[in-house]
């Protein structure tokens, strides 16, 4: 009679083994893109703006508008009243720089 508890015991250990889910492997993969690609083609002449009117406060100065590559084409960003950061900042429009062994898309920024 002592063998019945043993093998309800071993038959109850093989049935939650038997639930216990199977072991996975996940594996993940990483791919580092630099933002350096080929030139786009040139970009069309700038439209014509017109003349920004008065400087909204002391200090602004106008930041011109420029044609932005958006991967497919050009669009056009139109220009701004900007306040520089410092006396005697210049402003540096943004275009393509040589990068690498290709070309980057810069912002422009205060010099």
């Amino acid at each position: 009679m002592r063998k019945l508890p043993v093998v309800a015991v071993a038959a109850a250990a093989l049935a939650v083994a038997g639930l216990t889910a199977p072991a996975q492997a996940r594996v993940f993969v990483g791919i580092d893109i630099p933002l350096v690609a080929a030139a786009p083609p040139p970009a069309p002449p700038p439209v014509v703006e017109y003349a920004p009117g008065p400087a909204p406060a002391y200090g602004y100065v106008w930041v011109p508008g420029y044609r932005s590559w958006n991967g497919y084409s050009y669009v056009w960003v139109g220009g701004h009243w900007g306040h520089p950061p410092r006396v005697g900042a210049v402003w540096v429009g943004p275009g393509w720089e040589r990068w690498g062994g290709g070309w980057r898309w810069h912002r422009g920024y205060w010099r």
